[in-house]
């Protein structure tokens, strides 16, 4: 609280002396000028606090002398500090000014006993840090041909002073000697650590800086990348909408095209052909679209409360057929009982998930079996297995074979490639269901991918930390 209180009385100060509006210092000088503000203050106000019990014991021990000069010195003090009238540069010179004198004054009257010799350290060790080493270094001289005179005076007696009388000028001039090389050391001192502190400041100055010049163009490229999103989401909707439309005519114009020429092996065969490769590239147009999508975040959860049992058989009733077309045996191992079916997650995503995983083990198996397991891990998750035993990935592309357009074995020529982006989005839509996911494989015996989702999702919530 005192902090405040003091923080406030300063500015009070600076507003009413009209410091910030005097002169237009940068740097190290207004940093000194804002110290030597503080100084004077403080000065001011132990001033004060010190003046009256001073004056009771310089009036109690008859010294009226000190009284005369600890008066004299408070009232120009008081002058200094709150005349409207004096410049900044007159106000420093008039305050080192009447210490000095108090410091020499006090000195001469009391010598070794008072506070005259403090004083005046105190006073050479404030101007040089208010005005510099070239301020402290002025000071020294005054102090050495303050010294001078008191020796020059003291050794031809032309003033009696009293407080001196039991020393000999030898001893005199040892202490001024020592006192002289002491101010200077602390004058050099000072000032080192006054010109570290303007290098440090300059430094966080030059940093802050640069650190707003970053800001400045990390908003700069963060605007860019928002309108770049704008862009992307414009050209994704236009996209959609202006390739699957024509696609959807193609493939429509190719259904009817298979109720002429019903005779001709060869003209339904090329129907099929234009069918065929017109869905494959609809697949590829949509699965592009869907990642561009994910990764410009604007794919959303639709959560619900739902029988995921529902999903399962659906989707394995759906490619059961096309399994048992290559000869392969498709089984389905549910361990989820109707309390555990019922779960809040995202129903289509899920039906992609698992569609996606058995469409690849059914591509990818010539011959064996593939099969679909789920089970209930605990209160939160739900986990479901495929495996088959079909080509197998090699244990360097289990990280890689997530990635968009990823490919394993591409340079192959007689290897089964897809378009990469089936699993990429079931990853990432597991990972927006709350799950994760993951495989096992072995090279030319087959791969076990794993999935977990959570069973609690919240409408507008979708978890992104895994399981």
């Amino acid at each position: 609280m005192l902090n405040k209180y003091w923080e406030s009385y300063i500015q009070w100060y600076i507003k009413y002396s009209g410091f910030s509006e005097r002169d237009n210092k940068e740097g190290l000088p207004y940093f000194r000028d804002k110290l030597f503000i503080s100084i004077l203050l403080l000065t001011f106000v132990l001033g004060v606090l010190s003046y009256f019990p001073s004056a009771y014991v310089a009036v109690s021990r008859n010294e009226l002398s000190v009284l005369v000069v600890d008066t004299v010195a408070i009232l120009v003090l008081l002058f200094t500090t709150f005349s409207k009238t004096i410049s900044f540069k007159t106000r420093k010179l008039l305050f080192s000014t009447n210490l000095f004198l108090l410091s020499f004054l006090l000195f001469l009257i009391l010598g070794f006993k008072g506070n005259g010799s403090i004083l005046l350290f105190m006073l050479i060790t404030l101007i040089t840090l208010y005005s510099g080493r070239r301020g402290g270094l002025r000071a020294v001289l005054v102090f050495a041909g303050f010294k001078a005179i008191f020796l020059f005076n003291f050794y031809f007696n032309i003033i009696y002073l009293p407080s001196f009388e039991q020393y000999d000028i030898q001893l005199l001039l040892i202490v001024g000697v020592n006192n002289l090389l002491f101010v200077v050391l602390t004058v050099f001192s000072v000032s080192f650590l006054i010109n570290q502190l303007h290098n440090a400041l300059l430094k966080e100055n030059k940093l802050q800086l640069e650190l707003v010049e970053k800001h400045k163009n990390v908003l700069e490229a963060k605007n860019k990348a928002e309108k770049s999103d704008k862009l992307k989401s414009a050209f994704l909707a236009n996209m959609s909408h202006e390739i699957r439309t024509p696609m959807y005519g193609i493939l429509g114009c190719a259904d009817f095209l298979k109720a002429y020429n019903t005779d001709d092996e060869e003209f339904q065969e090329f129907v099929d052909v234009i069918n065929g490769n017109g869905k494959q590239l609809l697949d590829i147009i949509s699965g592009i679209v869907d990642v561009s999508k994910i990764e410009s975040g604007l794919v959303t959860t639709n959560i619900s409360t739902f029988n995921v049992n529902k999903n399962i058989e659906k989707v394995f009733k759906a490619l059961k057929p096309k399994a048992e077309e290559k000869g392969l045996s498709f089984t389905l191992n549910n361990d989820l009982v109707v309390h555990d079916a019922y779960i809040n997650s995202d129903s289509d995503k899920i039906e992609f998930i698992l569609k996606s995983l058995l469409e690849n083990a059914i591509k990818f198996t010539k011959k064996g079996v593939i099969e679909l397991s789920c089970e209930r891990i605990d209160e939160y998750f739900i986990a479901f297995y495929v495996k088959d035993t079909g080509l197998g990935i090699h244990e360097a592309h289990f990280k890689t074979i997530f990635d968009t357009f990823y490919q394993v074995d591409v340079h192959n020529d007689k290897a089964l490639h897809g378009f990469g982006i089936g699993l990429t989005i079931a990853k990432a839509y597991i990972e927006m269901l709350g799950g994760k996911i993951d495989l096992e494989s072995v090279e030319g015996i087959g791969s076990t991918f794993w999935f977990t989702i959570r069973v609690d999702l919240i409408k507008g919530n979708a978890y992104k930390q895994n399981a």
